[in-house]
């Protein structure tokens, strides 16, 4: 491994989520996993994975847990971002394998109409579940639903589908974020859910395990803002106090201590304790850049190498990270307590983009054996099934 002995900063990660203003420029972020072991200190390298979580501590459907991955699966973590970017890390963050997209030369962005957010191939949504991995494509054009259960190989499920911003798994069932949903149980076979009621572009969908588990969506343009949630994600009720901060460029959500956290750019994380029906605000930063996670005791956000830490999502302490980096977008945390990351900004990816991963969430070393590409938007830990680039330990 590498340790990182550069300053890396986030000069404007925001501009990620929104880069075309009220158009239907960003889909919601998430997707990632939010818990895990409790994290208690330690350096920049880590165990390798042998189990999982997801948001809140609980074990991911399937088995495994802290004892260890289910029989006959890999534990990885698994990347998406754009023009149909797919990759996977089975050694704890440390390498990276099954790099792939829809064309590796490719260069979003760069100044002659590649605008990678607006086609059929914007990484939009990725969820893990019963064993299968979904990931959605395609904002403001045309897209696909893919399936996976190797993290490698990638079906095709669905074509032409409408514009989802993310999707999320949760009581044994697949829920696509839009103004009508569509769920699955298998990932495989779908069928329409029900309408949100949000009028807005619909932006992130997570899963949380409150009181028998809750789907929550959000939604924004411009100054409109919405939050609406669903026990089945097919019946929909908007939240009935939302200060105007909640909503605002939502990267994700997570749970713990019965406390659903909302994570946004603009530095405000805020919060609900009753299931998503009332929301309180609390100014965490002047910005945010990284998704939030729940470790199993507290939630981590970050703002570049900066990390924000509270057991409850109102009470905020802050630490310097070592290097000064900037974590931009999606963290997963792993059952072993691995933190896994990207430093990327906006236009700023290719060369410039690096995987970190750490075991405190301060102290981070750089991946071996990846390259940099497209924009990576969800990262998510969960298990695979053997392969070549991913066999069993």
């Amino acid at each position: 491994m590498r340790r990182l002995d550069v300053a890396w900063w986030v000069t404007s990660i925001l501009a990620v989520s929104t880069a075309c203003g009220d158009s239907e420029s960003s889909g919601g972020a998430g997707g990632s996993a939010a818990g895990g072991a409790s994290v208690d200190g330690g350096g920049g390298t880590g165990p390798v994975e042998t189990g999982g979580f997801g948001s809140g501590g609980e074990p991911l459907d399937g088995g495994g847990g802290a004892g260890g991955a289910p029989d006959g699966l890999v534990p990885a973590y698994v990347v998406q971002g754009l023009m149909g970017r797919t990759a996977l890390s089975c050694v704890g963050g440390r390498t990276y394998v099954a790099d792939q997209s829809e064309d590796d030369a490719y260069r979003c962005w760069s100044g002659d109409g590649t605008d990678c957010d607006h086609n059929a191939f914007a990484g939009r949504g990725l969820a893990y579940g019963n064993g299968v991995w979904v990931a959605t494509f395609g904002w403001g054009a045309p897209g696909t639903l893919k399936r996976s259960t190797n993290g490698v190989t990638w079906e095709v499920v669905e074509e032409n589908t409408p514009t989802y911003a993310d999707l999320a798994f949760g009581n044994g069932l697949f829920v696509t974020n839009g103004s009508t949903t569509r769920i699955s149980t298998d990932g495989m076979t779908w069928s329409d859910g029900g309408p949100t009621d949000v009028t807005i572009n619909t932006r992130a969908i997570e899963f949380l395990p409150h009181d028998g588990g809750v789907f929550i969506i959000t939604g924004e343009s411009g100054e409109e803002r919405d939050i609406v949630r669903s026990t089945d994600g097919i019946h929909w009720a908007h939240a009935s106090v939302r200060p105007p901060e909640c909503g605002q460029w939502v990267s994700n959500l997570a749970y713990g201590n019965g406390v659903i956290a909302l994570f946004g750019g603009a530095g405000t994380v805020c919060t609900s304790t009753d299931g998503g029906d009332t929301w309180t605000a609390h100014a965490v930063a002047e910005s945010l850049s990284s998704h939030g996670v729940w470790t199993g005791s507290e939630f981590f956000v970050w703002s570049g190498s900066t990390r924000f830490r509270s057991a409850d999502g109102a009470a905020w302490t802050s630490d310097a990270g070592t290097p000064d980096l900037g974590i931009g977008g999606p963290v997963a945390l792993g059952a072993s307590g691995v933190f896994v990351a990207v430093h990327q900004s906006w236009d700023n990816y290719y060369e410039d983009q690096r995987f970190v991963f750490s075991t405190d969430g301060l102290n981070w070393s750089e991946a071996d054996d990846y390259v940099g590409g497209h924009p990576v938007n969800f990262l998510q830990f969960g298990y695979v099934e053997p392969s070549d680039a991913c066999p069993l330990p």
